[in-house]
C-alpha cells in the first residue's frame, strides 16, 4: 500500500468513525462525566447486588443536576418554585424517583446532602448498604429501576453526589 492509498484508507475511516457517533444520542446510554460519576455509578451498581446494573441517563443526570442547585441555593423544600426545573427535567420518564442523596430539615425544609464521593467505590457501596436514614435508597432494589442519573458537587468543603432514578422513558 502506497502512501496516498494508506491516507485515502484512514480519512474514509475519520469520517465513518465520526459519522458513527452523530444523531440518535438519546437512545445511547450516557457516558460519564467524570471518574467520579463512574465510581458512584458502580457504587450504586454494587448497592443493587444482583440486579441488572443501571444505565447512566443524560435526561436523568439533569435532574440529579437539579437536585443539587436545590441543596446548593439552600431553599426550602416547600417552595414550589424550587422544584419547577427539577420536575421539568424528569418529565418524559416513567416513574422516577424521589431525589437519592438529600436529608431535609423538619424545621427549616432546608436539604443538606448526605453522600460524600470517594475514589473506592465498593467502600461508597458498603456505606450505601449501612445506611438507615435515606428511604429513597429503597428504590434502589427495585428491579424496575433501569436508569439513573448522578451529579457529583462541592458543598462547605467535600464533594458529594446526589441520584434520580426511573423505570424508563416514557413512549413518545
Amino acid at each position: 500500500m502506497n502512501r496516498r492509498e494508506f491516507l485515502t484508507l484512514t480519512g474514509a475511516a475519520v469520517v465513518a468513525l465520526s459519522l458513527a457517533g452523530c444523531g440518535g444520542g438519546s437512545s445511547a446510554p450516557a457516558v460519564p462525566a467524570t471518574p467520579k460519576d463512574a465510581k458512584v455509578l458502580e457504587a450504586i451498581n454494587l448497592y443493587r447486588g444482583k440486579l441488572p446494573p443501571l444505565t447512566l441517563d443524560s435526561g436523568l443526570n439533569k435532574a440529579a443536576e437539579e437536585v443539587a442547585k436545590i441543596i446548593l441555593l439552600n431553599k426550602p423544600l416547600t417552595d414550589k418554585k424550587t422544584y419547577d426545573e427539577l420536575d421539568e427535567a424528569i418529565a418524559g420518564y416513567k416513574n422516577a424517583g424521589q431525589p437519592i442523596g438529600l436529608s431535609m430539615d423538619k424545621i427549616t425544609y432546608k436539604a443538606t446532602p448526605i453522600y460524600v464521593c470517594q475514589d473506592d467505590a465498593k467502600l461508597m457501596g458498603e456505606q450505601l448498604m449501612a445506611q438507615t436514614e435515606d428511604d429513597a435508597l429503597e428504590q434502589l432494589q427495585s428491579p424496575l429501576v433501569k436508569l439513573v442519573g448522578i451529579h457529583v458537587f462541592e458543598y462547605d468543603n467535600a464533594t458529594y453526589w446526589v441520584a434520580v432514578v426511573a423505570e424508563g422513558k416514557d413512549p413518545a
